[in-house]
């Protein structure tokens, strides 16, 4: 286990080099993709832990930091600084690195989720609970990247400026597009949620072989 998670860090660690040989216009990448590993580290350290006041206390401070992996969704916006006609070498490459990155933010995301939540519920496997956990979560995550995305407001500003960004996400309430952003994102991490989740189980049950 210890030598799949360090092949993992590996990975990335190259992906940010080819990042700064090739000067790539999506070096933030580097930063989002940091951003992304401290929940997969979380959800590490939490299988670390027996006690479940230790467990739900990583996990508060994971769902702070969650949000930053599947905001990386929203990073194919940059897609118009090189065009979506794909008709040079150049566009070819950056496109892959922006896909590149924005995939393993998202699968980094995603797998926190997966490891850490039979940690936490116990009938994990009940697709109504998944339902109901995912689909919190996944408005919750979605308020976070709308807040993230266009009002700048980042994980550690609940701890620096807590009634600043208390403020700032209550004057956006009565903004219709904030509510369509979240319902449109709430929807689409669900799906990729409860689909990767059934996935996750299924890759991880014994295969049942008959002779």
């Amino acid at each position: 286990m210890k030598r799949k998670i360090l092949l993992i860090h590996a990975i990335i660690c190259v992906f940010f080099a080819l990042i700064l040989l090739y000067q790539s216009r999506f070096a933030f990448l580097i930063w989002n993709i940091i951003l992304a590993l401290i929940p997969f580290d979380l959800s590490l350290l939490c299988r670390l832990f027996k006690a479940r006041p230790w467990r739900y206390l990583i996990a508060a401070v994971w769902l702070l930091f969650f949000p930053n992996a599947l905001y990386m969704i929203t990073d194919f916006s940059h897609l118009s600084s090189i065009g979506v006609g794909l008709n040079t070498a150049f566009q070819f490459v950056e496109y892959a690195i922006l896909a590149g990155g924005v995939f393993s933010g998202v699968g980094l995301g995603l797998a926190s989720l997966f490891i850490l939540y039979p940690l936490l519920i116990s009938n994990h496997h009940h697709l109504i609970n998944q339902t109901v956990t995912f689909s919190i979560l996944s408005v919750c995550s979605s308020i976070a990247i709308y807040l993230g995305r266009f009002l700048r407001i980042n994980s550690w500003d609940v701890f620096y400026q807590l009634q600043t960004t208390v403020n700032r996400v209550f004057s956006i309430l009565n903004q219709p597009d904030f509510w369509i952003f979240v319902l449109a994102f709430s929807i689409l991490q669900l799906g990729l949620m409860l689909v990767g989740y059934q996935l996750y189980l299924l890759l991880n049950q014994p295969l049942d072989i008959k002779n």
